[in-house]
């Protein structure tokens, strides 16, 4: 029984993917659907099998705008999921419609409509159950925040001297909010014992940060610092105002690209300034998490659902044929759409690749292909950065 009720369920997602979208008008508030529900006759009912029609095509519409944003064997794969989560809630997710046919079809009542789907609400829904981190590969984050609360002389750090594996109240209240999210961090106790060099300081370089996250083998890296201060006591009592502010500097760590700059701050009143300093960190880190989810998703989104930038470097190829490997680049891999010439020097060349898709589907094809009399053979890639070895027979 389990074994067909999860065919059924697959096959009625890859249907509902077969229907025809007719978008009239897409815009990050809405998007214009055409759907049809229909709903069996009891009792002569017309009423009430019009109305489950109605909302059968609601659900068709929200099918529709899910499978634009999710791929077939991830909505295969989690069914059960959205139909609990979004199809069960879809007139939710529906802003307006237009009723463009109804009819009675023997025993059946149809009904086809227009409808406007909230896209950016739905996006949310997804967001919430980790639909849209899985579809990017769900990258994995790095927490390089510098922490100075309360009474404290200098910042503490992890990654520092004196640093180890307790975590501060910024990076572990960000974990509290992002983990549930379907985030993936890094475990810096590999980074830690990978260590040969302490840095300098608190106020770590993109240069230092990306060498740490390349030890984590994290995709993702958060760069900032935190400071908690206290005022003086208000009105004469003992309770003081404490004050966090927090700045962040969110990098790709493979290719250095810039993906957000976020900053937060927020206040609360306390008896203790430490513990005030605490709550403070901890307030202005809850909404750290939420400016900052939608900004790194965002980024994830663009990489997965359109043509983005990616580095490929090329090690033994002749430079007298970089012009017939840039053709046969876009002639095997549609994904492929511009390559940009970056750099030639000692039999390293450097391109910057658009592609469409997943750069692990370019490393696949890639591997062991043969060309111009021997073949390549793939040394490493990450989520925006792939090195490539030409080998001559």
């Amino acid at each position: 029984m389990v074994l067909i009720k999860n065919i059924i369920a697959a096959v009625t997602v890859l249907v509902a993917l077969f229907i025809i979208i007719t978008p009239v008008m897409a815009s990050p508030k809405g998007s214009q659907v055409e759907a049809e529900g229909y709903a069996t006759i009891v009792d002569g009912r017309k009423d009430a099998a019009r109305e489950q029609a109605i909302n059968d095509a609601f659900r068709r519409a929200v099918e529709q705008a899910v499978g634009v944003m999710v791929e077939s064997e991830t909505l295969v794969k989690n069914f059960e999921l959205i139909s609990d989560k979004v199809y069960s809630k879809s007139s939710g997710y529906i802003k307006k419609h237009t009723i463009l046919n109804e009819r009675v079809d023997g025993d059946a009542f149809r009904v086809r409509i227009q409808a406007t789907v909230f896209m950016v609400k739905l996006e949310k829904a997804l967001d919430d159950i980790g639909l849209i981190i899985k579809k990017a590969g769900k990258p994995r984050l790095m927490l390089l925040i510098a922490e100075q609360n309360v009474i404290s002389d200098k910042p503490s750090f992890w990654w520092g001297p004196g640093g180890g594996l307790d975590m501060g109240i910024v990076e572990n209240t960000l974990m509290s909010e992002l983990m549930p999210k379907g985030f993936i961090f890094v475990d810096r106790q590999v980074v830690l014992a990978g260590m040969k060099e302490v840095p300098a300081g608190p106020n770590l370089s993109n240069d230092l940060a990306l060498k740490l996250a390349k030890m984590g083998e994290a995709e993702v890296v958060v760069i900032g610092q935190a400071v908690a201060k206290a005022g003086i006591p208000l009105m004469g009592t003992t309770i003081r105002s404490c004050q966090a502010t927090i700045s962040v500097r969110v990098l790709n760590a493979d290719s250095g690209e810039p993906i957000a700059s976020v900053s937060t701050n927020d206040r609360t009143a306390h008896v203790d300034p430490v513990t005030g300093g605490s709550e403070a960190l901890k307030k202005a880190s809850i909404e750290m998490a939420r400016k900052l989810m939608p900004e790194i998703l965002a980024k994830w989104k663009t990489r997965v659902n359109s043509a983005h930038t990616v580095k490929l470097s090329l090690t033994g190829m002749k430079f007298g044929n970089m012009k017939n490997f840039k053709e046969f680049l876009q002639d095997k891999f549609e994904s492929v759409e511009e390559i940009y010439d970056r750099s030639y020097r000692d039999g390293i060349a450097s391109l910057d690749l658009e592609i469409r898709g997943d750069i692990r589907d370019l490393a696949e094809g890639l591997n062991g292909t043969s060309f111009s009399g021997g073949h390549f053979e793939v040394l490493s890639f990450t989520s925006n950065v792939v090195e490539v070895k030409f080998k001559s027979k």
